[in-house]
């Protein structure tokens, strides 16, 4: 999906913040960018809004022509049409990695199909993409294990393969690799980059990440301040404000 926004800006008036301001950028089906910005930045405001869940006071969005602020039809489209990693991964406890996984994804379900994938039946037509996906991200020998009882890691590839259920042709992953050790971090990175998604955009604070994307896109106080293919050392300064950026060692 290719995404387009226009002079956006959202204010959050009851905080008195400008959490974007005048934002114009564009991403082509396909690329993979890195949003980077310290904390508080505007990130993850930035994602919301192309998920219609905050409405800008101005500006135009456009998600593949939809507008997600137009109407429930086409919030309807372009959120079945996307697939959502987050720093906290929503993940249930006490239910399984195979459950969890299916959550959001069982619309037009027979009662009898939660039957066969409760009894784990691999050739159901349910669990058949589930299973590829899961091998493929290695947590087959998971799937049966209860949430609270895997590591981060596991719990990371986890909502990875639930986000990649749906088949999105759009890909955001909100800081999925803060909180993970630099290993953990470069295996999350790795699987989100090979993931069968046509737009992958993923939100980090840390240089490191953000250096292995192609593109890089850099917010700082709800302004873009950087946005090309490589991140020189002089950008760093301006989109720090003189605090030291993380890198990962």
């Amino acid at each position: 999906m290719d995404i387009r926004l226009a002079g956006v800006t959202v204010d959050f008036a009851a905080h008195g913040v400008r959490a974007l301001d005048d934002v114009e950028l564009s991403i082509a089906e396909g690329e993979q960018v890195a949003l980077l910005g310290p904390s508080g930045a505007g990130k993850s405001t930035l994602l919301r809004i192309i998920l219609g869940a905050i409405q800008p006071v101005a500006g135009e969005v456009r998600v593949s022509g939809l507008d997600p602020f137009g109407g429930s039809r086409d919030v309807t489209r372009i959120r079945r049409a996307t697939g959502m990693v987050r720093q906290r991964d929503d993940l249930v406890r006490g239910l399984t990695a195979r459950t969890n996984i299916l959550i959001g994804h069982t619309h037009g379900w027979r009662p009898g199909d939660w039957w066969h994938v409760l009894r784990g039946r691999v050739p159901h037509r349910h669990l058949q993409r589930l299973h590829t996906l899961a091998v493929r991200h290695d947590i087959a020998q998971l799937l049966s294990t209860r949430i609270e009882n895997l590591s981060g890691g596991q719990r990371q590839r986890v909502a990875l393969v639930r986000a990649l259920l749906g088949k999105p042709r759009l890909l955001l992953a909100d800081e999925a690799t803060s909180g993970l050790d630099p290993a953990r971090a470069a295996e999350a990175l790795a699987h989100l980059r090979d993931a069968d998604a046509a737009t992958l955009i993923v939100t980090t604070h840390d240089l490191t990440v953000a250096r292995q994307f192609p593109r890089v896109v850099a917010v700082r106080d709800g302004r873009i301040v950087f946005d090309g293919p490589e991140l020189p050392e002089e950008a760093v300064a301006d989109i720090y404000g003189g605090r030291p950026a993380k890198v990962n060692s």
